[in-house]
């Protein structure tokens, strides 16, 4: 795994083989950091706290929200997902844990 050098990625070290190199004010890794950032302002300003069960949820929500930037069809897929998909219920997320 190549990150830049912030102290945050060092205790990863221990359990991952990472090569650690400087940033460069973020040129080196351009779309990593626009994604992060997104990420980051996507969790601080609509969701405010997000509990360590539902992180996984979260971070797909985003990937997908993400991705779908990117789609044309994006309305379309949206609707189709609307109408094919079985509603998961508030007891049934929870009788997962």
């Amino acid at each position: 795994m190549r990150t830049d050098k912030w102290t945050g990625y060092s205790p990863l070290k221990q359990e991952h083989k990472i090569r650690m190199v400087y940033s460069k004010a973020g040129k080196n890794f351009k779309e990593l950091h626009y994604f992060i950032m997104n990420m980051k302002g996507w969790l601080r300003g609509i969701h405010h706290r997000v509990s360590p069960f539902h992180f996984q949820g979260y971070l797909d929500e985003f990937c997908f929200r993400f991705n779908e930037i990117f789609n044309k069809n994006a309305w379309e897929y949206l609707v189709d997902l609307r109408v094919n998909h079985i509603p998961l219920t508030y007891r049934k997320l929870y009788k997962a844990n």
